[in-house]
């Protein structure tokens, strides 16, 4: 799901082959390294900052890793445009951002593809106000409330064909999420779409107890974040991408199994964070990172399984007008060849 309410990011391109080089270098390398000493800059765009998904990337570039393997890491802070775009038309060379909404975007013609699974399920869904009497699991309870939603959004997709599924079509109000979340703070709606990750965290701080979820995404059992290249890139550039997959792979492995020297991290990087909430949202998040399969082959694997149910929720949606080539969707061929594993 993007979440670019105006306001809350810059977008400053910076040079990283330095930045955090005070937090040190790791002892261990990789399993990709670039013979003769060749570097390749990579223009990575987030898809918002900050939040702990900044972390494989953060590590990477703390440690030096990056560099080991011959990538130079220029990075865009995500939030105030639309990253997929801005690589399929060559702005940023990576990134990361919904397979649904890479699915719809190459459907029209997007020079995009996938190169790692980095949610094998979508993180998607509404976070209610605690006393909007919306209770999950039960979508008659959705029944004319306000609720806040981006109809330009490719994610937003989800939520129509779950609206209809449960017959909630014309039966609830919807208005512009353009403001952000204080549209749901300030009461002006009932729920705010959004990541249940670190929004629910932020919700709970304003309301003083927990909001209610209604995780519509996973209920459809649609695929979540993936990692994105410029496919003209990656022609172009194999061994970069490769060892750029490579590292992110590495970051969420030490991220999930090292959460508090990671919160450390984002601290240092983002002074402003509040450290216990970051600690909970990593919590959540490192829990999306691996399913079954990832757990047997690694972090990022992925195979036309991963894809199945949002291919054929998007058919059904009417978003898409054919099942593509997954060829064309995704590869795996620049995974790690010796798998990081959950």
């Amino acid at each position: 799901m993007n979440r670019k309410p105006a306001g809350r990011a810059v977008v400053v391109t910076v040079l990283l082959t330095t930045a955090l080089a005070a937090c040190g270098k790791s002892e261990s390398a990789g399993s990709v390294q670039v013979a003769g000493g060749g570097v390749t800059t990579v223009r990575w765009i987030y898809d918002w900052t900050p939040t702990s998904a900044d972390l494989p990337v953060l590590k990477g570039l703390a440690e030096g890793w990056f560099e080991e393997a011959g990538v130079k890491v220029a990075t865009t802070p995500g939030g105030a445009i639309d990253q997929l775009e801005s690589v399929g038309a060559g702005n940023h060379d990576m990134t990361v951002g919904g397979g649904v909404e890479l699915l719809v975007d190459q459907a029209r013609g997007l020079p995009v593809k996938s190169v790692g699974l980095v949610q094998p399920v979508a993180l998607g869904g509404l976070v209610c106000n605690p006393d909007s009497g919306v209770k999950d699991g039960v979508p008659k309870t959705l029944l004319d409330r306000k609720l806040a939603t981006a109809s330009s959004d490719a994610d937003d997709v989800v939520w129509q064909i779950w609206r209809d599924r449960n017959q909630l079509t014309g039966k609830v109000t919807e208005v512009s999420a353009e403001a952000g979340p204080d549209l749901l703070y300030q009461g002006v709606v009932d729920c705010f779409p959004d990541f249940l990750t670190l929004a629910p965290l932020e919700a709970e701080k304003e309301f003083g107890e927990a909001p209610v979820l209604v995780p519509y995404s996973k209920e459809l059992g649609v695929i979540g974040q993936v990692l994105d290249v410029n496919t003209d890139f990656a022609q172009k550039n194999p061994q970069a991408v490769r060892a750029f997959v490579d590292v992110y792979a590495r970051g969420m492995e030490w991220a999930a199994s090292h959460q508090a020297d990671a919160v450390k991290l984002m601290k240092k990087t983002y002074p402003d964070i509040d450290e216990k909430i970051t600690a909970q949202e990593l919590k959540s998040l490192a829990g999306y990172w691996a399913g079954g399969f990832q757990r047997k082959n690694g972090y990022l694997s992925m195979n036309d399984h991963s894809w199945a149910a949002t291919v054929d929720v998007l058919l059904k949606g009417r978003a898409i007008d054919e099942a593509p080539e997954m060829s064309s969707v995704y590869t795996t061929e620049y995974l790690p060849s010796t798998p990081y594993l959950p």
